[in-house]
């Protein structure tokens, strides 16, 4: 990718080597290539490559003929191929970026039959338009779509005396699908409104009783008559009904809608009554009495939404002016557009509507900052460009009559971001709060930070990857309760908010809280965001819904100070006043302290500098909460505070009593995984500083590198220092790696088994040092010297560069030596050289993102609770997605909760194309940017020999893509399971945060594998399996047992041994399934039924076969049953069916009643029949316990 950045033309001009597309250009993405029937000769794609290869061999011969072949063959560019060459050489980094930029512009183009259609509608509505007669709206069948006290009445229609026109993206040409929305403006004629009309709200009424007399013709006429009619809320707000009309016509009925929108003419009202400091909804109108001696509060966003539907007309000619015949603006919006919805900015009230785009665009044009010829990505990059360096907020304005700046400041101050329209009147961003603006700011910064980095492919951060706002925050706050809404309306919102709004609840609401965090909060919030949900529309028969009851606010924290334990106030004695109101602010929580410096202030503690960092992370839950009660009278289950709901997974689980254990080390029963981290990594610092301090070694220790998860934050289940020495055994159930490089010297052998031998020694030296010197326990293992510390098992091995070496030494029959790669020197690679960088650069990670740790516990609690296990999915492929996304700038400000990291590392899983996506982690930038183009070359151009998931990071040298990951772990089964699962998580959590009637989502729902699906469940006898100290959330096939919490010895983990001796004797047979993280049942799933056909017998596959006639051999899953007892012999406990597993549970779990549970005692005392009948059944299973009794199904596999 990289070469054509710095040579793009050579790509474009070179048209008798298609090879150099070939090595740029992945071969899907060759449709993006100019059409050969526009030009026969094309100076981007030649579409008859061989034969110009062939006219090309003769040339070799005389040189003077060479020229001459080519001038014959080859014409001169065109004056659009070289305006392409230009553009691809100034502005993108590679002819890639161009090439999927063009595609997705394509892809995006209109069909005819939609335009003809959109045309064809428009004309036959112009002619029903012209057949409305004037009249009364007496009574009607329909609803009228407007929620107020009043009712109107009498209201005389009168018939539109202009026709019905195309508006926003049907009117400029930049339509956008899926769901294609064509807006039709039907504009009321001056005689139906009254002079008087702009008061009170009686402009809408009028405005919806129009609407509705229209849609109620529509529906008697036969035109309309197979149509569907639905009422809906434009942008969110109550006052702008629109009419949704779906089309009953088969070829565009899934894919169009055409919305009907009631406007008025700019001249229906004087021109000063709209301006924002004057006002148009009396208090008298709501009941309100105001003191006639003070001005009446200004309602300029009211004002605003009226002048929205008088300005539309003149807007709207403007703006198709601007963008007629100009196809270059209409791609370079549609290129803007496409960013704004993958973001979710423009949804909702609030929303940054893609319109305003539109008319920056023109705004742009007008100050000659984009120019007529301006490419459509030179449009987007520009509009990026001025977004991220301009400042809405003083205003600015689109009007040709230049607006004087005292006027324009006079303007912008009613309002907290202002873009005049082109009257001068209206403001294009009256309802787009501040902290939405500076986030569309941000997006815009991170949009050309991206297109600058030469270093990736910024098309698909850019367009194709979807980022709700939801995945963008923190912390989530939930107000739903429709009585505490009311309560809030009433009490505290302010009587000029209700003005100006209309008391419509939602922007009062999101005006209140956001004030009152903001001030509360401070430097600890970055930015507030409503989190919008479109409104449903409902059928014109139905009565309009009320909306604006429930609000939901997301946090983006700022990592510097989110996490402070102390708010400071002002000192007493230097400022009073500013005491006296930190304490009415804060209330009961504010106390006066007295400081080390000597100072004495107001202060809020909310924690000690000792805390956990997942207790430091609820800090600001906590102090939202206290906000809300102590100034909006809102108790803690009145609201949904979303942080850390997920945390959980990972904390130490309450079955397990710590006190027990004897231990210095200060621990608490509530503590998790990440809190243990810190003192495994003390004592393995103190233990490294012992090991550096040994005397009379025969070589110098160089380096000690630790490489287990817990030593970069990445180790799910809680370690304990709970490691015993038991006679000759070392009981632990978690044992850290730790790698030792010696000195250099020239006496090590070259002969393998005599180093390793060495090696060995050494160990056993190292370990009676440390005996003797620092009095610590040592046994000696197959994998290495295993040392116990304060409770921590370590496991030290020696790393030596010539054993690398030896296991790469090949001696063919000639007796020549090489070296070459082969499983066992990659494996040994990994561990002794690769992993310590690896593992050095990811705690450094966790020490700049605090988050990192904690992402990747909840990863790998998730996917070891869907059944998967390092053999199907590594561990270390966790970790290194995760920090991807950690890299990755895909957002603005880098994640700051572990619930926000996991949820964006489900949508890495869910809408990555793993087939064309290399993920790479350039740690420190050590890569150069050559070499990510040769790799990202040799991946496109060589993809079948990388693994399905294909993870490289900088320390991999010659190994980049294919050391992390392997064919089968993951496979490309595995992979699309994983995909399924993260798509149907991601909807699980979308739908609890953003619905306003569900509360989020239970970690159970997430962390409980789904029991279907499976053919056959092997139970475990769980006192052989001991259980995981993580909070365990249950199985999916049994209920719970008796936790298991013994030690096995140090190292051994007879459930991974065994299934991997499974897998590797019937795979091909079946697939296993488990729980590493203490599960008690393996899951198969049998293979296609193709495998267990009948086959011809051949030596060569005759596992598990028996003759089944005619010569043929078939696979019987008996057989493969009976092999799999024997191969777990003792360790299961039976085999049963997931259905019958099912049954047992509710036969066997029925739920008691407290009231009752006396009644049904006495009830079943005095029926022997029923004893009988449960004693014959427990004669015929030998078990006692129900949860033993096997099957009859499989009764006759025994």
């Amino acid at each position: 990718m990289l070469k054509n950045k710095r040579k793009p033309g050579q790509f474009v001009r070179a048209p008798k080597k298609p090879s150099k597309n070939a090595e740029d250009v992945p071969a899907e993405d060759h449709s993006d290539q100019e059409r050969p029937t526009t030009s026969s000769d094309d100076g981007f794609d030649e579409p008859k490559p061989t034969p110009a290869k062939k006219e090309q061999a003769p040339a070799t011969k005389p040189k003077k003929n060479k020229f001459k072949q080519k001038d014959e063959n080859v014409k001169p560019p065109t004056l659009e191929e070289m305006k392409e060459l230009r553009d691809t050489q100034n502005l993108f980094h590679s002819n890639l970026f161009r090439l999927q930029v063009k595609e997705m512009l394509e892809e995006l183009q209109l069909k005819p039959k939609y335009t003809d259609f959109i045309d064809n509608w428009l004309e036959s509505f112009t002619a029903f338009t012209r057949q409305l007669k004037d009249g009364l709206l007496e009574r009607t069948h329909l609803e009228v779509p407007l929620n107020l006290a009043s009712k109107p009445t009498n209201f005389v229609f009168s018939k539109p005396t202009r026709e019905p026109y195309l508006i926003g993206a049907a009117s400029t040409g930049t339509l956008l699908g899926p769901k294609i929305v064509v807006d039709v403006a039907l504009e009321m004629p001056k005689e139906s409104l009254h002079k008087d009309d702009y008061l009170n709200l009686r402009y809408d009424q009028k405005r919806a009783l129009y609407l509705t007399y229209v849609t109620e013709r529509m529906k008697e006429s036969p035109i309309y008559a197979q149509d569907q009619f639905s009422f809906n809320y434009y942008a969110n707000n109550p006052l702008k009904p629109v009419l949704e009309l779906t089309p009953a016509a088969k070829q565009v009925t899934k894919h169009l809608q055409v919305r009907l929108f009631i406007t008025a003419p700019l001249s229906s009202f004087k021109p000063g009554r709209f301006v924002p400091w004057n006002n148009n909804i009396r208090p008298s109108f709501f009941g309100d009495e105001w003191d006639e001696e003070e001005p009446l509060p200004s309602t300029q966003h009211y004002n605003a939404n009226v002048l929205f539907d008088l300005t539309l007309s003149e807007n709207q000619a403007y703006l198709e002016k601007a963008f007629k015949g100009k196809r270059n603006f209409q791609d370079g919006l549609l290129l803007l557009k496409v960013w704004l919805r993958q973001r979710g900015l423009d949804i909702g009230f609030s929303g940054f509507g893609a319109h305003i785009l539109a008319a920056f665009i023109v705004y742009l044009n007008s100050q000659r900052i984009l120019h007529q010829s301006s490419s459509s990505y030179q449009v987007a990059r520009t509009v990026w460009n001025q977004l991220a360096n301009t400042d809405w907020t003083k205003g600015i304005s689109l009007s040709p009559a230049a607006i004087q700046t005292e006027e324009l400041s006079k303007l912008a101050a009613h309002y907290d971001v202002c873009f005049m329209d082109f009257t001068g009147q209206l403001n294009l961003c009256a309802n787009v709060p501040l902290y939405l603006y500076q986030r569309v700011r941000e997006e815009a910064k991170l949009a050309v930070e991206l297109l600058n980095d030469m270093k990736l492919n910024s098309f698909p951060l850019i367009f194709m990857q979807k980022c709700p706002l939801y995945s963008r925050v923190d912390n989530i706050l939930k107000i739903t309760n429709y009585s505490c809404i009311n309560q809030m309306l009433m009490l505290h919102s302010k009587p000029r908010s209700k003005y100006d709004y209309a008391k419509y609840g939602y922007p009062q609401l999101l005006q209140l809280l956001t004030e009152l965090l903001q001030k509360g909060l401070a430097e600890r919030v970055h930015s507030i965001l409503p989190l919008e949900t479109p409104c449903t529309a409902w059928p014109v028969e139905s009565k309009a819904p009320v909306i604006g009851k429930h609000i939901q606010l997301g946090l983006v924290l700022q990592p510097e100070h989110a996490y402070e334990v102390l708010n400071k106030g002002p000192a007493a004695n230097e400022d009073p006043e500013g005491a006296a109101e930190f304490r009415r602010f804060w209330g009961e929580k504010s106390n006066l302290r007295r400081f080390q410096d000597g100072s004495i202030t107001e202060a809020v503690v909310w924690g000690t500098a000792q805390d956990a960092p997942a207790k430091k992370r609820l800090i600001v839950r906590q102090i939202v909460l206290h906000l809300l009660e102590h100034h909006l009278q809102l108790e803690s289950k009145d609201v949904q505070y979303i942080a850390a709901e997920l945390d959980q997974v990972y904390s130490l689980t309450p079955w397990f009593k710590v006190n027990k254990l004897k231990t210095k080390i200060p621990l608490d029963q509530d503590t998790d995984a990440e809190a243990l981290s810190p003192h495994v990594i003390r004592c393995y610092d103190e233990l490294a500083r012992q090991l550096h301090g040994l005397n009379d070694l025969p070589l110098d220790i160089v380096s000690i590198s630790g490489t287990s998860p817990v030593f970069r934050y990445c180790e799910p289940q809680p370690v304990l220092p709970q490691a015993r020495m038991a006679e000759k055994f070392i009981l632990a159930s978690h044992v850290q790696r730790v790698v030792i490089q010696l000195g250099q010297s020239g006496k090590w052998p070259n002969e393998l088994e005599a180093l390793r031998a060495i090696k060995l020694a050494f160990l056993i030296e190292i370990g009676e040092k440390l005996e003797a010197q620092c009095h610590l326990k040592w046994l000696l293992c197959v994998d290495g010297l295993l040392v116990l510390k304060q409770g921590y098992c370590f496991l030290i091995q020696l790393a030596h560069t010539k054993e690398l070496a030896l296991l790469k030494k090949v001696v063919n029959e000639r007796g020549i030596t090489t070296y070459e790669d082969n499983p066992d020197s990659r494996l040994l690679e990994r561990q002794h050289y690769i992993l310590p960088k690896v593992s050095g650069a990811l705690h450094s990670l966790h020490q700049s993102h605090s988050a990192f740790g904690p992402t990747v516990l909840v990863a790998k609690r998730w996917l070891a609770t869907q059944l998967l296990d390092e053999g199907l999915w590594p561990e270390m492929a966790t970790e290194l997605l995760v920090a991807h996304l950690f890299q990755q700038r895909c957002a603005p400000q880098a994640i700051e909760a572990p619930q926000t990291g996991f949820i964006r590392f489900l949508q890495l899983l869910a809408h990555s194309d793993f087939n064309c996506d290399l993920f790479l982690l350039n740690f420190n930038n050590s890569w150069k940017e050559q070499q990510i183009a040769d790799l990202e070359h040799s991946f496109r151009s060589d993809r079948q020999s990388y693994p399905p998931l294909a993870v490289a990071t900088c320390y991999d040298m010659q190994h980049a893509g294919r050391l992390w990951t392997s064919d089968e772990s993951p496979s490309p089964l595995v992979l699309g399971h994983v995909t399924r699962l993260a798509r149907h998580s991601l909807e699980i959590i979308e739908t609890s945060i953003m619905s306003k009637d569900l509360r989020f989502v239970r970690p159970a729902q997430l962390f409980r594998a789904s029991n279907e699906g499976y053919d056959l469940v092997i139970q475990l006898k769980p006192e052989l399996v001991p259980n995981t100290l993580s909070y365990e959330l249950g199985s999916p096939f049994v209920s719970f047992s008796q936790p298991n919490y013994h030690l096995p010895p140090a190292g051994a983990d007879y459930l991974a041994r065994i299934v991997r001796d499974l897998r590797s004797a019937y795979s091909n047979f079946a697939a296993f399934f488990y729980n590493p993280h203490g599960g008690k049942e393996l899951a198969i799933v049998w293979r296609p039924p193709s495998v267990f056909a009948p086959k011809p017998f051949q030596v060569t596959e005759a596992q598990a076969c028996a003759p089944c006639g005619n010569g043929n051999v078939q696979v019987h899953k008996e057989t493969l049953i009976e092999d799999f007892k024997l191969i777990l012999k003792d360790f299961y406990l039976r085999f049963a069916t997931p259905e019958e597993l099912k049954r047992e549970q509710h036969e066997h779990q029925k739920p008691k009643r407290y009231f009752n549970a006396s009644q049904q005692k006495e009830e079943s005392s005095p029926k022997p029949k029923k004893q009988k009948v449960q004693k014959d059944t427990k004669k015929e299973a030998p078990p006692k316990k129900k949860r033993l009794i096997k099957s009859s199904a499989l009764k006759a596999l025994n």
